[in-house]
């Protein structure tokens, strides 16, 4: 009988990662070695290599494919150039590819490695090595130190709020929404050209609101036009909608929202705290009897804002969504692409 050979499958580092936890949670070496479809000699490869696995693993994240542990053909060079770059991130300096590999063929020079090259096929195992990706500069966080929000995250808010219930503590946070926007790309085959028309810049202003609990409060829509023709004939709106000519929120508006808030709380019976940006749209109003206003420190909002927390992104994802569905419903139909108004 001819001998059949046994079909290898390379496993990634972290199914490699997984069996040596399995190991680690009573498993035996046989129950391992037939769950992940391995000899025992690898399983044993494995288990000496523990070490670097992990470190890999911790270095690449779970969503990585590798399935070596490789270290390079110049590792004093690649040791150099990943610890000169943790530190300089630690800085938030950015830190593009061209800076990377020139930076890099200095400390080669300076190592004596006169046969290295900063080539793109270098560059790229390097990453995939370090686990580094390449990703755009977004957000205002890192402008935003510990120091900024320490005492308020320790002291102040849990002051203020001593008195509230979760269920009474409210965060609220205004968001642009380009509402006429269809998809701006599309799947099409290689041999055709891709044209499209001009995306709407047609936006509104909303304020997101809702409690640590989870209750939403009503919309409140700041729109351009006073009297949009797509709310004639309706009796009542799912909000309150406002105009301004560009279609900001402006101190007179805020106030106008808070005080309709501060009825609302009282007719409930309820004392709140409402948690908002310091910024100057949004002054300080007196005569409010049910609602305690609470602006966060000056420069700290892209760190302390919760409705930044994916909330507001998440809502407009649900509109998107809602949006897509039209559209589908038109194609199905053989129907123009319909016309989004703000209603």
């Amino acid at each position: 009988m001819p001998l059949v050979k046994r079909k290898l499958t390379n496993k990634s580092i972290i199914e490699n990662c997984k069996a040596l936890k399995d190991l680690e949670t009573g498993m035996s070496n046989k129950e391992v070695v037939k769950k992940y479809g391995v000899p025992k000699n690898t399983l044993s490869t494995w288990i000496k290599n523990k070490t670097k696995l992990l470190t890999s693993l911790e270095k690449n994240g779970t969503k990585s494919k590798r399935k070596k542990l490789r270290s390079g053909n110049f590792k004093n060079v690649d040791k150099a150039i990943y610890t000169w770059f943790v530190a300089k991130r630690s800085q938030q300096v950015p830190i593009d590819g061209t800076i990377l590999k020139e930076k890099t063929l200095k400390f080669a020079e300076a190592l004596g490695e006169l046969d290295f090259k900063a080539s793109d096929c270098w560059f790229h195992n390097w990453k995939e090595r370090n686990g580094i990706s390449f990703k755009i500069i977004s957000g205002e966080s890192a402008a935003v130190t510990n120091n900024m929000t320490a005492s308020w995250n320790e002291t102040t808010l849990p002051t203020l709020l001593l008195n509230n219930k979760l269920e009474n503590i409210f965060n609220a946070d205004e968001f642009g929404l380009f509402y006429q926007c269809l998809p701006n790309k599309t799947y099409h085959l290689s041999r055709e050209k891709c044209f499209g028309g001009q995306n709407s810049k047609v936006r509104l202003t909303g304020i997101a609101a809702g409690s640590a609990t989870g209750e939403k409060l009503p919309m409140f829509v700041i729109g351009k036009s006073k009297n949009p023709r797509c709310f004639k004939h309706i009796k009542q709106l799912p909000c309150t909608y406002k105009n301004q000519l560009k279609n900001w929120m402006t101190g007179d508006l805020f106030t106008e929202w808070v005080m309709k808030l501060d009825s609302f709380f009282r007719a409930q019976d309820r004392k709140v705290a409402l948690l908002v940006d310091n910024c100057s749209a949004h002054p300080h109003i007196e005569g409010l009897s049910n609602i305690n206003l609470i602006f966060f420190p000056p420069n700290t909002t892209s760190v302390l804002q919760a409705m930044d927390q994916g909330v507001i992104r998440s809502l407009k994802a649900h509109y998107r969504h809602k949006i897509v569905r039209l559209c589908i419903k038109a194609v199905d139909n053989t129907e123009p692409m319909p016309k989004i108004s703000i209603l």
